[in-house]
């Protein structure tokens, strides 16, 4: 198999191994970046000869929905065998996805399972602390 049938590969089983919804860009130098999960979990960058993986990092000081990639891991593809190199991009991705899910935080208010990007402080949603104050009788 030649290196265009394996970038073509390559970039399917990114799109597919990402949680949903996935976008997919391609940037000026034909490289290709992939976002998963919403609000954004995983971001994997593919080049022609490295594939980069990256969990998104919430920033409290930004507005609510500031995130910033922050690297995992970068593979060399054309070095490795097609299954070493599935087997790796997966383990990355998976390890990616659970370091940004380990940060995501319950409301008190709503039972909701929020990103702390979405929460208004350590305990309440931004969509609960916006709401009019409910009225018990």
């Amino acid at each position: 198999m030649d290196n265009s049938e394996r970038f073509e590969q390559l970039i399917a089983f990114v799109g597919a191994q990402l949680p949903k919804p996935v976008e997919e860009h391609q940037t000026d130098d034909g490289s290709f970046i992939f976002t998963g999960g919403d609000p954004p979990e995983v971001i994997v960058q593919v080049t022609e000869s490295t594939v980069l993986v990256a969990a998104f990092v919430a920033i409290p000081e930004r507005d609510r929905a500031a995130t910033d990639p922050q690297p995992v891991g970068e593979l060399h593809w054309r070095r490795l065998p097609e299954t070493a190199v599935m087997n790796a991009l997966s383990a990355l991705i998976k390890g990616s996805r659970e370091v940004r899910l380990a940060t995501y935080r319950v409301c008190l208010e709503c039972g909701g399972t929020r990103a702390p990007e979405e929460m208004a402080d350590d305990e309440v949603c931004r969509e609960c602390a916006e709401a009019p104050p409910k009225t018990v009788h």
